[in-house]
């Protein structure tokens, strides 16, 4: 679990680097946008997150709930917990502090993978 200090220093060189459209929606215009999926489930959620992040690299999860603090698992930890994941969420982004990627996941809507703008 990340302090809050913690936290908004994540969302500094990931969330808060895209604009936002209806304020928890990330606007994706003008990014790289690597892949687009229309599942919503853990399965997706588990391919995108082995498919895109490292051996032991650090997922930051940041919940659209304010309630849920935001944690920082390794890949195949993150991976093992898709389905609690989006089984708990309505929305939520996870962070890949190495390859500098960014998924969002909104319910009934599907995953986007984007790199994070510089």
């Amino acid at each position: 679990m990340l302090t809050y200090d913690e936290d908004r220093a994540f969302a500094g060189v990931s969330l808060d680097r895209f604009a936002s459209v209806n304020s928890t929606r990330l606007d994706w215009q003008g990014v790289e946008v690597l892949e687009r999926s229309d599942e919503f489930d853990g399965a997706g959620l588990r391919e995108l997150v082995r498919r895109h992040g490292g051996e032991g690299e650090l997922v930051v999860m940041f919940w659209g709930n304010h309630a849920v603090p935001t944690v920082a698992l390794e890949t195949d930890v993150a991976a093992a917990h898709a389905e609690m994941v989006v089984d708990s969420c309505y929305e939520c982004w996870l962070y890949f502090t190495d390859g500098q990627v960014l998924i969002e996941f909104q319910d009934g809507e599907g995953f986007v993978v984007a790199r994070v703008p510089n």
